[in-house]
């Protein structure tokens, strides 16, 4: 024992003889020379060189542990954390005027800065792409959303490599990178469990991953992804997305800083809400009950004197009128405010619990002792959003499929509103109250679409808490300024990739000085077709109504400098500066991609002619255990004619459970057993619930469950398939009903595809309670396509 024991101490001694002397040669190489000077610029940085001596033995060899040594942020460097809130107005925070409680992140803003002339490309995929690369959207191919890419370098929905992300900077530059929450930045012929993942969130820059890859999810019942594969949704009472992002935000942290590296950390935290779904717990909602009683009208003209009040705005600034379509409340019925004010209260509600969770992970910088030296980045990726419509929803599939839910029917729910059994959105008369005191809302380049709010605080940095900064910005200027923070350069070539210049411009000098006159000179914008242009404290913009002539669109003139709220219209007072700045825009369209100009929506998604993930065949094959298939890697049946087969064994006790399904709560299919016979559901926008079930029990053995489905009539408007359905055991008919009605589209964007042996997430038929797993024995389910 005595021998063990004197050896584990020189062992021990030997082993804390090598750490010093691999920390100290960070610092000083055996010859005692100081490092060469790392190479910023180009990442990977090149091998240093090894300064030590090689000779035939250990003995007459000197050691240098520096080209093994991992790259090391440069000194003092600041940890960085940026929040992205999704779809939240330049007038909904309470620090921004807004009528909604957020004092987490108020308390944000009297530690730091509030930005009110803060700008962003009015739609979630290109605003996130502008802000993890310092790139105008079009250059890097994202002209709107990943799914609704086209076949042009603008728009084909995957970032180039030629455009790095801050991430991969700062990874390569001695962070760790995390990143929580939505992604939406995945071409859509990437969401399959193979991949390619060179777009997920590892293959740009990020050393961990937890949330979801789409342009939204369920928040009660989220599709996730964690680094490079899907999972299923935790099975905890009360769950919510909001929470368990932030969960995964404070432990990552803590595991990083408890690592004791010495490495600081970026975290990259974009948070589902408060994009719809509008899902919050209910004593949430409840604390704004009765709250918007007024009507938009009101509300909104309530936001614009807090924020003269506040000094978010000049206090001689204008409120225009009211966006086109919003009808004034007065003119509303009794039904009509009840449920509008229940979709707003909701909507509160969720934005309110999103606060408070981010109270949380400020918290725990706090007591982490880090908060001095943490740079903290809050920005919202676009204007409120008006894909409510006139009436909001409980249900946006059905928007999809041109068929919304009216007053009349939502009145009879709005005690679930907010709930599991909702997928809610409010009206867009919310939207534009949300968005006061600007014009029109996301998806527009008027202001109200791309102008929200910032909130940047770092105290070791700010020292001016609680001020106002109203230099001109946009969120391509977020990557200069972190560089700057971190004292970096903009590297020049990404793991062998020359780069393409940054485009955005460093706000790092308006962090001390609140008086500069902004640095930025020239911003266009595009979306969805509209377009508009600043330029010295000039304004030009243009909305374009989808399906009609480019040459009819209109534009229009601002001096935004004083008047920010695009008021004063003076294109026919001043038609030399307005042809002026058309002429500015069209020049920098051609130079970042944004032509051919396009106004499509839901139809660009649903383009015949794009490349889809998976190859199409005529038969498909999966298997249980593995994970789900988003819909744009499935087989595509909705209205096709196709059969669906699972090959079971039931055990002489029986089996129940689900071989396979496809959706959720709000529309999709499914193929279960369930007391001993074998059943087909498909649930219809949730307004009806076709059902198919075996005349006689399924017995004990091995079996083939078949669902065969012919198509016998297409509507466009509402979009909707009708058909018959015919289910077999063991190929012999066992039960029949036509006349079924199909959705024609369900959700591609939230990402709930095929799923084998289960339903996770909600259930597609509540003949069962998610997950129904199957408890016999699943071999395999093919579907055959026609």
């Amino acid at each position: 024992m005595r021998f063990h024991f004197l050896t584990l101490v020189t062992l021990i001694a030997f082993a804390c003889t090598l750490g010093w002397r691999t920390v100290a040669s960070q610092d000083r190489n055996p010859s005692g020379e100081p490092p060469a000077k790392l190479d910023r610029s180009v990442l990977p940085p090149p091998t240093p060189e090894f300064k030590g001596k090689i000779g035939p033995n250990y003995k007459e060899s000197t050691p240098d542990f520096g080209p093994a040594l991992p790259v090391t942020a440069p000194a003092g460097t600041p940890n960085v954390l940026i929040v992205v809130l999704d779809d939240v107005g330049y007038g909904q925070l309470g620090c921004y005027g807004g009528p909604i409680a957020t004092p987490n992140i108020d308390k944000l803003a009297a530690s730091g800065l509030r930005y009110n002339n803060f700008h962003t490309t009015a739609l979630c995929s290109p605003s996130r792409g502008a802000l993890l690369t310092g790139r105008n959207h079009h250059a890097i191919g994202l002209a709107a959303i990943t799914e609704a890419a086209t076949g042009y370098p603008g728009s084909f929905g995957s970032i180039p490599k030629s455009a790095g992300t801050i991430a991969e900077t700062l990874k390569q530059n001695g962070y760790n990178t995390m990143a929580q929450g939505k992604w939406h930045l995945a071409p859509y012929t990437a969401y399959t469990a193979a991949g390619p993942f060179d777009r997920w969130p590892l293959g740009m820059g990020f050393e961990k991953y937890y949330g979801f890859l789409g342009g939204e999810t369920d928040q009660w019942a989220p599709l996730l992804a964690q680094d490079n594969h899907f999972i299923d949704t935790p099975p905890r009472p009360g769950y919510h997305l909001t929470a368990d992002l932030c969960d995964h935000v404070i432990a990552d942290i803590r595991d990083q800083q408890q690592a004791n590296t010495g490495r600081p950390f970026f975290t990259y935290l974009a948070l589902g809400a408060a994009h719809a779904p509008l899902h919050a717990p209910k004593e949430f909602i409840a604390k704004y009950k009765g709250k918007f009683d007024q009507g938009w009208d009101q509300v909104r003209e309530e936001t614009f004197e807090r924020q003269k009040k506040l000094g978010i705005i000049a206090q001689d600034a204008v409120l225009p009128p009211a966006n086109p379509g919003v009808q004034a409340w007065t003119e509303l019925n009794d039904n009509q405010k009840k449920v509008y004010c229940r979709l707003q209260e909701v909507f509160a509600g969720f934005l309110h619990h999103t606060d408070h969770h981010l109270g949380r992970v400020f918290d725990a910088l706090d007591e982490l002792g880090v908060r001095e030296n943490t740079l903290v980045i809050l920005v919202s990726d676009n204007g409120a959003s008006q894909e409510g419509l006139q009436n909001g929803t409980l249900n946006t599939d059905r928007f999809r499929n041109y068929f919304p839910d009216t007053v009349e029917e939502m009145i009879t729910k709005l005690d679930e509103a907010g709930g599991p059994s909702t997928d809610p959105h409010y009206p867009f008369g919310w939207a534009m109250a949300g968005n006061s005191p600007l014009k029109r809302w996301k998806q527009d380049t008027h202001s109200g679409g791309n102008t929200d709010p910032l909130i940047v605080s770092w105290p070791a940095k700010i020292k001016d808490g609680g001020a106002i900064r109203n230099q001109y910005h946009h969120i391509i200027d977020i990557v200069p300024t972190i560089l700057e923070a971190t004292d970096l350069p903009a590297p020049t070539s990404v793991n062998g990739v020359q780069q393409m210049p940054l485009h955005g411009v460093s706000m790092f000098y308006s962090f001390t000085d609140g008086k500069e006159k902004t640095r930025k000179k020239v911003q266009y914008y595009e979306m969805l077709g509209s377009r508009a242009i600043w330029a010295d404290g000039w304004t030009a913009v243009t909305w374009h109504k989808k399906d009609t002539p480019w040459s009819d669109d209109k534009w229009e003139l601002y001096n935004t400098d004083v008047d920010f709220t695009e008021a004063h219209d003076l294109a026919a007072t001043n038609p030399e500066k307005l042809k002026e700045l058309i002429a500015l825009w069209e020049t920098e369209a051609k130079q970042y991609n944004v032509f051919p100009l396009d106004d499509r929506r839901y139809e660009r998604v649903a383009d015949p002619t794009r490349p889809v993930a998976a190859i199409p065949k005529k038969q498909y094959t999966y298997y249980p255990g593995t994970s789900i298939l988003h819909p744009l890697a499935g087989p595509q049946i909705l209205g096709v004619e196709h059969t669906i087969t699972a090959h079971v064994t039931l055990p002489e006790k029986g089996a129940e459970g689900v071989l396979a399904c496809s959706g959720g709560e709000f529309g999709g299919w499914s193929l279960f057993l369930k007391d001993e016979k074998f059943h087909y559901v498909h649930n219809y926008l949730k307004l009806d619930q076709f059902t198919v079930s075996s005349s006689a029990a399924v017995p004990v053995g091995k079996h083939t469950l078949s669902v065969h489905f012919t198509p016998t009539e297409k509507s466009l408007k509402p979009d909707y398939f009708i058909g018959n359905v015919t289910i077999s055991v063991d190929g012999k008919p066992a039960g029949e009903r036509k006349g079924i009605k199909v959705a024609g589209q369900y959700s591609a964007i939230t990402g709930y595809g095929l799923l084998i042996g289960r339903n996770t997430g909600t259930p597609v038929s509540h003949e069962y309670k998610a997950p129904f797993a199957f408890t016999g024995t699943l071999d395999k389910v093919t579907i055959d396509v026609k």
